[in-house]
């Protein structure tokens, strides 16, 4: 089984999770420039990083969610909003569960719509901010060529 930076199994074969696994835990300790990556690392890479699973249903792991915060921000703003206020007045988390689902729907319909639209693109920050743990800085150029295949509505 495969345990990521972030805590999630990885649904993969047992070699190929240990591979993922040491990509993970070096990218971590000694941040390398993609291109200097093999390509059967980018294939792992690719595999471990994309928004979405095989039936198009989107991952919402750490780095697709950083990839997509600008566009959350403003999709999803009303949804958030309702959800903080509820919050606010009742803290008990089971009165707001309505208000959070509909959070969700809004977040996995939009990262759905991203990907579709943008898809080599989205793939493409996701993995570098994968590679990079989520360092905006090191992914700028895939951040600006996401943007502007998908610009904020």
């Amino acid at each position: 089984m495969c345990i990521s930076q972030t805590g999630l199994t990885c649904p993969v074969s047992n070699n190929l999770s240990v591979l993922l696994l040491l990509l993970d835990v070096f990218s971590f300790s000694h941040p390398l420039p993609l291109s200097y990556l093999s390509v059967a690392t980018k294939l792992l890479l690719k595999m471990a990083t994309s928004a979405v699973d095989a039936t198009g249903n989107p991952i919402p792991t750490s780095a697709v969610l950083t990839t997509a915060s600008k566009h959350i921000a403003t999709r999803c703003f009303s949804e958030n909003v309702e959800f903080l206020k509820c919050k606010k007045k009742d803290p008990n988390p089971e009165k707001c569960l309505d208000k959070g689902q509909q959070v969700t729907r809004c977040v996995l319909g939009l990262l759905k719509d991203l990907h579709q639209k943008c898809t080599k693109e989205m793939d493409a920050y996701v993995g570098c901010m994968y590679y990079y743990t989520n360092e905006f800085d090191l992914c700028r150029k895939e951040q600006q060529a996401f943007e502007k295949a998908c610009p904020l509505e």
